[in-house]
């Protein structure tokens, strides 16, 4: 099995060096490893050369001349991969040292699966973990067609896998991320390969994801409701030959996730201040109306006070 690793680079110079020495420090060496750099001022291309001249034919590197995103930056390293299964690592991500070992094994094991994936740590932007994707206690990850799963995102704590482990040719026919995406590329794409692949799980955490409260997490609330719209109505038609209830509860799922960031944008429209009074009043209703359609086991008696009462007056009440 031939693997290619890719890394993405973006102004991560202080954490690019752990990401690629980790992706080195494998039990299992990958075929090559693939360093796209999105243009980054921050000293990132020069680290990266002197990587590729430390080890020639094994790391191979890619400068963007202007920033491109993050679509791009993974495209433009799978359109690179010569292997025949391939996985990534974020600039700022580590890999453990058994990360391809065992997922490559997993996959021996289950010669229907296209993809292995499997649990990971989550840690500080100090590199200190925090805890794991799957804890005690979770409900065992899907295998096999998990593509309802996926796109209902019926995982712990709503999040789907991560730094999969992957035929390249099957990602291939999935077609690889949209540019046109902003955000949620990697969702997107995971909704069409899954369409298309079997999946097999590694019951441990093999690698280890930096949260820095960057990137998706800034999003206004409201423009993820926009674009998780915009994301549903572009995949529906995978859905259509599912069976009926599958159809509606993946679709009731996803709904009910949109709901948490109708929460969230029914209380950031109350502390707008570019709006009215009441137009801040009507936003909120708006969102909360949403909430209670779709997830009313989210909105809270709290909820209803802000809509009617001022912001301290419904705090000292919730």
């Amino acid at each position: 099995m031939k693997i290619s690793v890719y890394i993405t680079s973006y102004n991560q110079c202080d954490f690019l060096r752990e990401a690629v020495d980790s992706v080195l420090a494998q039990t299992l060496r990958p075929h090559e490893i693939i360093i796209v750099d999105d243009a980054s001022p921050d000293g990132s291309p020069e680290l990266i050369r002197d990587y590729a001249r430390r080890h020639p034919g094994l790391i191979k590197p890619i400068f963007h001349a202007t920033n491109c995103g993050v679509a791009r930056t993974r495209i433009d390293a799978l359109h690179a991969a010569t292997g025949d299964y391939v996985t990534y690592v974020d600039g700022d991500d580590r890999m453990l040292p058994e990360k391809l070992e065992r997922e490559a094994a997993a996959l021996a094991e289950h010669p229907a699966a296209d993809l292995a994936y499997s649990n990971h740590y989550n840690m500080l932007p100090d590199g200190r973990r925090t805890d794991t994707w799957i804890r005690e206690g979770d409900e065992p990850p899907p295998e096999g067609d998990v593509f309802a799963p996926t796109f209902a995102r019926n995982f712990p704590r709503r999040d789907i896998f991560r730094m999969e482990l992957v035929r390249l040719d099957t990602l291939r026919r999935a077609g690889f991320h949209d540019p046109a995406l902003p955000v949620f590329e990697d969702f997107d794409l995971r909704i069409r390969l899954t369409k298309i692949a079997r999946a097999c799980y590694v019951n441990a955490p093999l690698f280890e994801i930096r949260r820095q409260g960057t990137g998706l997490s800034t999003l206004r609330p409201d423009l993820k409701m926009v674009l998780l719209r915009d994301l549903y109505a572009k995949n529906r038609a995978l859905l259509a030959d599912c069976d009926p209830g599958l159809r509606r509860h993946v679709r009731r799922r996803y709904w009910q996730w949109m709901a948490t960031f109708a929460r969230q944008a029914g209380h950031a429209a109350l502390h707008d201040s570019a709006r009215s009074f009441p137009r801040r009043r009507l936003a909120a209703a708006m969102h909360f109306a949403f909430v209670g359609r779709h997830a009313p086991d989210v909105l809270t008696l709290g909820d209803c006070y802000c809509l009617f009462l001022p912001a301290r007056t419904a705090e000292h009440l919730i």
